[in-house]
């Protein structure tokens, strides 16, 4: 009969963290460099003053994908580059109008929420993994359990019907 097996965790076997927190910073790094090589090739700040939003899908898409650090990174990256790049003094970091801080704000309560939820889903996903396997591994052990009570009863049947048989025998033969 099999036994229920617990099925270590993947983040057991993960990669290490240092080289998560890597590729993550890679990621974020070379999102937000693609966004702002395109509003500064398109030309499109000056023209669309909220194009700074853009930034928010590739904070969305890490904090669906990658997690907390890596949507915070990207929110932070971003100020800094739409700041260095576009607003006046251009190359300078001078964050101090209000429009840039709110900036930074929607974009990191949107990195921390979204990472929140996806990292609830993946939670659950693994649970309902884990679950459908257990499931599986008792509904075997039934199966094997069923048949084995149903062999001892045929053996039972068998035992019984011979004894009686033997013993009616028996009594003719008296």
């Amino acid at each position: 009969m099999k036994h229920v097996e617990r099925v270590s965790s993947p983040k057991a076997s993960a990669e290490p963290r240092w080289r998560r927190y890597a590729s993550d910073s890679a990621l974020a790094i070379a999102g937000v460099a693609l966004v702002t090589t395109v509003i500064a090739f398109a030309q499109l700040y000056p023209r669309i003053p909220t194009i700074s939003f853009v930034y928010l899908l590739v904070v969305l898409a890490l904090a669906g994908t990658r997690g907390l650090y890596a949507a915070i990174f990207a929110s932070l990256l971003a100020l800094l580059a739409f700041d260095f790049f576009f607003f006046p003094p251009p190359e300078t970091f001078v964050v101090v109008k209000f429009e840039d801080l709110l900036t930074l704000c929607v974009f990191l309560v949107t990195a921390i929420m979204t990472s929140q939820l996806a990292s609830a889903l993946r939670r659950r996903a693994e649970q309902a993994s884990s679950r459908e396997r257990e499931l599986r591994l008792l509904y075997e052990q039934a199966q094997e359990l069923a048949a084995l009570q149903e062999r001892q009863r045929l053996a039972r049947e068998l035992h019984d019907s011979v004894s009686q048989a033997l013993y009616g025998i028996s009594l003719g033969i008296d």
